[in-house]
């Protein structure tokens, strides 16, 4: 049981000293000096009108008590509901070379179809939010605008293949399509997740110009290398000066298990820049003592106007 406004209660102290000024100021009867005091001891007995004369009273002061109560608003919490904030729009980049095809390290899997089966899995979380594909080779390709389609993404996903476009690794011109299709959103958070297992080597947009583009419009990218065997064929400082200067983070990964979770972390960590929303259903009582206090009025009223009248 909680008061929603407790301050309210500090009206009872005013009452309080009225009524102790009341009962302190109270009329003693005069003194009568009489012979005989069998007819007084007869007629002052005690009648039911005389023992509940101070009820209406009671009544009265009963019914402001309770209106001030009322007016602090008791109330029970009955469920706490906490939702996600919405507004994430997220962009995924993919790169897809040739050079994808080549196995994950210490599998049988390629590259491709690892960053396949994690992207699928990196949309399922997304649910709320909305999500747009875009593959990179000389050039980029938009595969899926901004949509809650979740199916569709994941659909376009499964279809990713090299030879879409001319082979070649063209992260700045990825970089810029995916920009260019988030840069209007009204969303709360705007992210990009660029994957790539090469160095930039085609387009006229170097990565870390179209970083700053993103940086600029308030756009977070966050960089995957995708490695291979021996470590190599990705330039890991210049994916990490990507991330950076747009304010998110970069990830390297040689394993299927790695790259799930970076996307992972990815996830969780805009989860925790959006916080949460926390709604609390109550039930009230300031109604039922509202009646109560009425009913108290109204009972008090009809004593005084019938068998607790008093003749002026």
């Amino acid at each position: 049981m909680t008061l929603m406004l407790p301050w309210v209660l500090l009206l009872l102290i005013p009452l309080a000293i009225l009524a102790w000024w009341e009962w302190r100021t109270r009329r003693v009867s005069p003194v009568l000096v009489v012979a005989d005091f069998a007819p007084l001891r007869v007629a002052a007995r005690k009648s039911w009108r005389i023992r509940f004369r101070a009820l209406p009273l009671l009544l009265r002061a009963l019914a402001i008590v309770i209106v001030i109560v009322a007016f602090a608003r008791p109330r029970q919490g009955l469920t706490v509901t906490t939702i996600p904030e919405e507004g994430i729009d997220v962009v995924i980049t993919l790169d897809a070379s040739s050079s994808m095809t080549s196995n994950v390290a210490d599998s049988r899997t390629s590259r491709l179809e690892a960053a396949r089966t994690v992207v699928t899995d990196f949309v399922n979380s997304l649910a709320g939010d909305r999500v747009g594909l875009v593959i990179f080779q000389a050039r980029a390709l938009t595969l899926s605008p901004l949509t809650n389609d979740l199916a569709a993404i994941r659909a376009r996903v499964g279809t990713i293949n090299p030879g879409l476009l001319n082979d070649g690794t063209a992260i700045g011109l990825g970089l810029s399509e995916a920009v260019s299709l988030i840069k209007d959103s009204p969303a709360k958070s705007r992210v990009i997740v660029l994957l790539t297992d090469g160095e930039n080597n085609a387009g006229t947009i170097t990565p870390l110009q179209a970083a700053r583009v993103a940086q600029t419009l308030g756009i977070r990218v966050y960089t995957i290398g995708f490695l291979g065997s021996g470590g190599g064929g990705v330039d890991s400082a210049m994916l990490r000066a990507m991330a950076e200067s747009t304010g998110a983070k970069s990830f390297d990964a040689r394993t299927q298990t790695e790259l799930a979770a970076a996307y992972n972390e990815i996830a969780n960590l805009e989860r925790s820049k959006l916080g949460e929303r926390r709604f609390t259903t109550y039930r009230e009582f300031a109604p039922w003592l509202a009646v109560i206090a009425v009913g108290l009025l109204a009972t008090d009223g009809m004593l005084r106007a019938t068998w607790l009248r008093t003749q002026p």
